[in-house]
């Protein structure tokens, strides 16, 4: 009698953790809907180049059929049909192909796709776009959330610089740029070279969100002087930008030169008045 009932609440056991297993997976109709997150697309030419607020739409037929549409200001057009579909251990795996137009200034051509993906809720999947034609092969890669910011924020951010001090106030230099590059431990390095004032670099700069802003801040040396003759100057440095990196204040102070000289990148082009 022992071994009969043990039997029996074994057999009850089992049977009660696949059930509640089969009722903690995904349906159809819970991986149906949109999701939200950012992308990193990479291929021949560069890597992890991040874009915010991408979003994704699966939607199931009545016949249980799975298409996905991705619409992208970065990437183009994505769409996918007939998906296959399995599940297993909570997450929801899909895999298909289709086409997707993408291009440049209206010059949108249409490429073949290929889609994998997989979901285990509507807050935590990853899909991924591989576009073998596009620059040497094109990886996009789709994960919801928030989109990290040292890896947002990398990029080249070009314009004009603004120069102050105690001896001149707004000396503009067009064609100015500076580099973002993201860190493993998901600071930031700085690197900007100007020809007027010098090359200005941060190999560790912290980065906040503070609602549609970042902020970053850091410290370095720079080299400045007049001809061959060069000296070695602290600086700190403060940045504001919006996650398109079209809008951005990067604010870099040397107090020991010139009396204190702050020099100022901003995007576009300098003023037409120039206070030399």
């Amino acid at each position: 009698m022992k071994i009969k009932s043990l039997f029996l609440l074994s057999v009850m056991a089992f049977c009660t953790i696949a059930c509640d297993k089969k009722e903690n997976e995904p349906t159809e109709t819970d991986i149906t809907g949109n999701y939200t997150g950012y992308t990193l697309a990479s291929c021949a030419y560069f890597q992890n180049t991040c874009s915010a607020d991408e979003t994704i739409s699966i939607a199931t037929g009545s016949d249980g059929s799975t298409d996905v549409s991705f619409s992208s200001d970065s990437w183009g057009e994505f769409t996918i049909t007939d998906i296959q579909k399995s599940v297993s251990d909570n997450i929801y795996t899909l895999s298909g192909s289709g086409q997707t137009q993408m291009g440049m200034e209206g010059n949108i051509s249409s490429y073949d796709c290929t889609f994998t993906a997989e979901i285990e809720s509507k807050e935590k999947a990853r899909m991924q776009f591989k576009v073998p034609a596009v620059m040497g092969g094109l990886t996009i890669e789709f994960i919801t959330g928030e989109a990290p910011a040292h890896l947002l924020l990398a990029g080249t951010y070009k314009g004009y610089s603004d120069a102050d001090c105690t001896y001149f106030q707004n000396r503009y230099t067009d064609n100015e740029s500076m580099t973002l590059t993201a860190n493993d431990d998901e600071t930031i390095s700085i690197s900007f070279e100007s020809a007027l004032w010098g090359n200005f670099n941060v190999s560790s700069a912290t980065v906040v969100k503070q609602n549609d802003q970042y902020t970053f801040s850091g410290s370095g040396t720079v080299a400045m002087g007049m001809g061959d003759s060069t000296s070695n100057y602290d600086f700190t440095m403060t940045g504001t930008t919006n996650a398109a990196k079209d809008s951005f204040s990067i604010v870099f102070n040397i107090p020991a030169v010139m009396g204190g000289l702050t020099i100022t990148l901003l995007p576009g082009n300098a003023p037409s008045s120039n206070g030399q």
